[in-house]
């Protein structure tokens, strides 16, 4: 008998299982990618969460190696064209701007800006996050204008997406507005708070709580314009809004009225046709109305009485009547003698000078404008200066000299950074209930030249 090896001589069931070996092993190959695609998942899921728990901790160092770790994944998983490389990006940039990295905080933002941009567009919501983060780092490394224009954009992008008035923009906003204060532009940072005013208040009932915040913001901004009056004007209808809702005792008012009592220390301006010129000494009013509150509410605690009076006190430090201000911080003195939780209240509050007005001197030699800079740019070198002085019993700098200089030639950096002294003021330190001098208080000011400044000032000496 001839025996065929042709298939369509084969078994039934021989030929069925020669048919299912191809797609057994296709389906096999399937559930091994997906088998592998899930523990990248679950790998870069994991990666995540220690990574946040170490940003959480501001184990920065730690941070950066993990986020490291997410970008190789996400890139190898999705591609560098991808939102989650992206991400990944943003989640590095952050580490390294917790570990003052700024330069390379900054080409991985802008990294994740580009990488989003050619999978969307230049307008996609979420740039917004990397904008936002661009532009804090910026401020870190003091370039204002590139900041201003990166939280412009979120702005803008927020604007097409969300529409004008989403609220969404307000942190944006803010964080535009300590630009400008930062950049010393006090029109343009209220400008912006006003728009955030007018934001917040948009659709709430002008005579409800929830306008307060709102006010607040308003008030702020009329502050760092200058438009004081029209400030006590916010702070008086956030109190008018308290009272009518909450009672004319409400501990809610203490710090409208201490905000209120502290605009009178700016009067110099011209206040011809107010109907109430505006003096130092309607301040007071406020604050010790602020007092009379917290001693009569039963709610309130030992912190907000003593609170209360030492804001008083420290205004009449502040506007030049310190001797008013002696019997209240006896009377502070007293109240915080009575256990050990107030004695080391004590301690910190009246027993050292406690700085009320302070002072920001220049950071660049050769800009005395800038006066905000953590890290020292490229190209400059840090100088270090010392002064030692006494804080009179009015919590005045008197006695000033300055103790140390490193290098040398920067004396005209010095000068002015010793002007700038005379103008702190200071809690005087209390000792048995009496005002004291302190000695030997110690200020130190970090700035930042380049070489040829010293050199050149040398010469010229």
């Amino acid at each position: 008998m001839k025996i065929s090896h042709s298939l369509n001589s084969l078994p039934f069931r021989c030929y069925s299982k020669l048919l299912l070996l191809p797609i057994i092993s296709l389906i096999l190959l399937i559930f091994s990618q997906l088998s592998f695609s899930q523990e990248t998942n679950t790998r870069i899921s994991n990666l995540q969460t220690i990574y946040l728990d170490a940003l959480a901790d501001e184990m920065f160092d730690e941070a950066d190696q993990i986020a490291k770790k997410i970008v190789e994944q996400s890139i190898q998983k999705y591609g560098i064209d991808s939102h989650e490389a992206a991400d990944s990006l943003i989640k590095l940039a952050m580490a390294q701007q917790g570990q003052k990295k700024y330069e390379s905080a900054i080409l991985n933002y802008e990294a994740a800006i580009s990488t989003i941009q050619r999978i969307e567009n230049r307008l996609d919501k979420g740039l917004i996050n990397p904008l936002r983060g661009l532009a804090e780092t910026q401020i870190k490394m003091n370039r204002m204008d590139l900041a201003r224009d990166n939280y412009n954009r979120a702005i803008h992008i927020s604007h097409v997406n969300d529409g004008p008035h989403n609220l969404e923009q307000l942190e944006n906003l803010q964080s535009l507005a300590n630009v400008y204060v930062i950049a010393k532009e006090p029109k343009n940072a209220s400008d912006i708070e006003k728009r955030i005013y007018y934001l917040q208040s948009r659709n709430i009932d002008p005579y409800s709580l929830e306008m307060i915040p709102a006010l607040k913001t308003l008030a702020k901004s009329q502050r760092k314009s200058g438009s004081f009056e029209k400030e006590r004007k916010s702070w008086r209808r956030i109190i008018s809004i308290t009272q009518k809702q909450k009672g004319k005792d409400s501990l809610d008012l203490i710090e409208p009225l201490t905000e209120l009592g502290k605009t009178y220390l700016f009067v110099h301006f011209n206040t011809m046709g107010y109907d109430e010129i505006p003096t130092v000494s309607k301040g007071d009013t406020y604050l010790k109305k602020a007092i009379r509150i917290a001693e009569k509410n039963p709610e309130a605690t030992w912190q907000d009485i003593t609170e209360t009076k030492i804001i008083l006190a420290d205004y009449y430090i502040m506007s030049d009547r310190a001797n008013r201000s002696y019997n209240i911080y006896r009377e502070i003195w007293d109240l915080l003698s009575e256990d050990e939780l107030k004695l080391e209240f004590r301690a910190l509050s009246l027993e050292q000078p406690v700085i009320l007005e302070d002072i920001y001197p220049p950071k660049f030699f050769e800009d005395t404008s800038i006066t905000s800079q953590e890290e020292t740019p490229p190209g400059y070198e840090k100088a270090q200066v010392t002064f030692n002085y006494n804080v009179s019993k009015r919590g005045l700098a008197k006695n000033i000299n300055r103790a140390s200089f490193k290098p040398d030639g920067l004396d005209f950096m010095h000068n002015i950074i010793g002007k700038e002294i005379r103008k702190l003021v200071y809690r005087p330190r209390f000792y048995e209930r009496e005002p004291v001098i302190t000695q030997n208080v110690i200020f130190e000011h970090e700035f930042f030249y380049k070489k040829n400044n010293a050199s050149v000032q040398k010469d010229s000496e």
